[in-house]
């Protein structure tokens, strides 16, 4: 269980700091997109694979102290991280469509 929840962590900070390189926001808004229109999730499937092999091939060559910097290399972490996001943004769409700004009807 204490396994379970560092890799959860990690994997929270792994997407947090996919903020400063400009990756998260694409996968986020786009999610967000199709979770507020309405489609289908897996949908959301290209948002995390592309960007989760373009992130571990930018930090392929990353090093430093900790765990994050040699985890941000491996592309089955970046899955995880980006799997992450695109489930933030597709329940923040979702709830939106739900609750909020709706679309407006077809004339």
């Amino acid at each position: 269980m204490l396994l379970a929840f560092r890799v959860f962590w990690l994997t929270l900070f792994a997407a947090f700091a996919h903020f400063s390189d400009g990756l998260a926001y694409p996968t986020l808004a786009l999610a967000a997109l199709i979770g507020w229109q309405g489609w289908r999730p897996w949908w959301a499937l290209p948002l995390i694979v592309i960007p989760a092999v373009y992130a571990s091939d930018l930090y392929s060559h990353a090093s430093g102290g900790g765990k994050l910097p040699g985890a941000m290399s491996n592309v089955f972490f970046q899955l995880g991280a980006f799997a992450l996001l695109a489930l933030i943004g597709f329940l923040v769409g979702w709830l939106v469509r739900r609750h909020g700004l709706r679309r407006a009807p077809k004339a």
